[in-house]
């Protein structure tokens, strides 16, 4: 938990940042919360919360960021994907929330899935603990891409290339308001709305692009 903090000071530091990509280390993305660890009592409350304050310090990132799928995407490891903007996944992904199978509640995933799946079909993730396979978290729209698994490294790199184009401005600003939307009124959401598009209307970038818009039409 330390570790993930420590990253996250590193990377809201980093303006200049604009992509980041989350991925595990060997077969799989993630295997969820250490049981070993959990027994022993080394994970008591505090622990939970400080976790749940990084995945959403990760959601907050001003850079886009994306979680690359191999294997077991568990418990705090789909949280974790959950907290990115983008999710891409090998055909041998799978994703589920098990805690309750353990007898803990799946942290604030209950407060994320249910904004990507739905309600229905997040109740039923959420109480049977069933793995989803990647086929299926594409159908219901908990993942965006399913690639080769040998195709997964160049796919990303491809992908970033991609979300590199455009005003770095207006992503920040928009990813802002995407992630605020189920917890803002209309009223709120329009105002800062309107605040945030005068940020894009009076940026560089927005100048830029309307000289090339000019010299096209010329």
């Amino acid at each position: 938990m330390d570790d993930l903090h420590r990253a996250l000071d590193k990377l809201e530091c980093a303006p200049e940042l604009r992509a980041v990509v989350v991925y595990g280390e060997g077969r799989s993305f993630s295997s969820g919360i250490d049981l070993k660890a959990r027994q022993a009592g080394e994970l008591q409350i505090d622990w939970f919360r400080r976790f749940d304050e990084g995945v959403r310090r990760l959601e907050q990132l001003d850079a886009i960021t994306i979680a690359k799928v191999r294997g077991h995407c568990m418990g705090g490891g789909l949280q974790v994907a959950l907290g990115c903007d983008l999710r891409i996944a090998a055909p041998d992904a799978s994703f589920g929330l098990p805690a309750v199978l353990e007898a803990l509640i799946p942290g604030l995933g209950v407060y994320r899935l249910p904004r990507f799946i739905g309600l229905g079909r997040a109740r039923r993730m959420v109480l049977t603990g069933e793995m989803v396979p990647a086929e299926e978290a594409l159908r219901i729209g908990l993942v965006d891409w399913i690639v080769p698994g040998e195709q997964l490294e160049d796919r990303t790199e491809s992908l970033i290339s991609e979300l590199l184009k455009g005003s770095s401005v207006s992503k920040t600003l928009a990813k802002k308001l995407v992630t605020d939307s189920f917890d803002s009124t209309f009223e709120e959401a329009l105002t800062t709305y309107l605040d945030y598009q005068q940020i894009s209307i009076a940026s560089e970038e927005h100048k830029q692009a309307m000289q090339a818009y000019r010299a096209r039409m010329k």
